[in-house]
């Protein structure tokens, strides 16, 4: 777990002055008093609630989303990037061109920062990481990479990511429902579920999704970090600030970041500047380096303009 006895004084000082209270993550049991489901509405159970947010996410036609094709540029905050140096990775993770497959639970990465390239590949049996086309098996930098792998497919998916693991293994957990939350004037169910693997190499994490009332798009994602040594007691969660509909599927294209425990900072705010689906590149492609000529082009460009 991250406790402030374990940074500078410095830093101490700058967390005390810049953070806000950190927020207990949202469980069964843990949150405020709210209405029954059954007392908004007999269909709104939390299992219910994922069939209506993975509906409105095009989630009938994710069987068709073979693979996805991002290219991401983004801002860090300072304290984050000092707090968790390497599961940042900051210097290196600036500009990315990032490569999903969805049935797989899939993610490979190539950024590009200050600092030079780092060559990302993470299935659900292994990661492999390059820096500067040097492969590394230091067991802190296969963790931490591990860590942010998943959770970059988690939010670059949305509730789909969860669909597609449950669809993959068979599993069917369940959902709970937990409260409704008011937030700038709009209404959000929250809905919990344990993961089973968790992020990176953790066994169990957790999950919550914040469901628009209207909309039923989930507005919001939040998940613990049990997955590696620095992160463990924390969580964060990710607002999707904007969407687009790719193959009848909708992807967030624009996100914020926020650590809520043990301190409360924002982190990192990142955006999508180029997309395309449905290549057919195959795993082979992407685990190497160079990637294959059909994993390596660039993202189709898109209008990034107030980004």
């Amino acid at each position: 777990m991250v406790t402030l006895r374990k940074l500078s004084p410095l830093l101490v000082f700058l967390l005390i002055g810049a953070c806000a209270t950190p927020s207990p993550f949202p469980r069964p049991g843990c949150c405020s008093p709210s209405p029954e489901p059954a007392a908004i509405s007999e269909t709104l159970t939390g299992d219910a609630l994922f069939a209506k947010t993975y509906a409105a996410h095009g989630g009938e036609n994710l069987s068709a989303l073979h693979d996805l094709n991002v290219s991401l540029d983004g801002r860090w905050k300072f304290l984050i990037t000092r707090i968790q140096p390497l599961v940042t990775d900051h210097r290196y993770r600036v500009r990315s061109q990032e490569r999903i497959e969805p049935s797989r639970g899939l993610y490979a990465a190539f950024y590009e920062g200050p600092a030079g390239t780092k060559r990302v590949f993470r299935n659900r049996e292994r990661v492999r990481v390059w820096y500067d086309d040097v492969e590394t098996t230091d067991p802190d930098v296969l963790a931490s990479t591990a860590l942010t792998a998943d959770s970059f497919l988690l939010f670059s998916l949305g509730p789909l990511a969860p669909a597609a693991q449950i669809a993959a293994t068979g599993t069917q957990p369940t959902y709970s429902y937990l409260e409704e939350r008011r937030e700038r004037g709009r209404s959000y169910h929250l809905i919990h579920r344990e993961l089973q693997p968790g992020l990176g190499f953790s066994q169990h994490d957790e999950l919550v999704l914040w469901i628009d009332a209207e909309t039923f798009r989930t507005f919001r994602v939040e998940i613990t970090l049990e997955g590696y040594r620095t992160t463990q007691g924390a969580h964060v969660d990710v607002t999707f600030e904007a969407f687009e509909q790719h193959s009848g599927v909708l992807l967030p294209v624009t996100f914020n970041e926020r650590v809520r425990a043990p301190v409360a900072i924002h982190a990192h705010r990142w955006w999508v500047t180029g997309i395309d689906v449905n290549r057919g590149w195959q795993p082979s492609d992407l685990d190497s380096r160079p990637w294959s000529p059909i994993a390596e082009k660039s993202a189709k460009q898109r209008d990034v303009e107030g980004a």
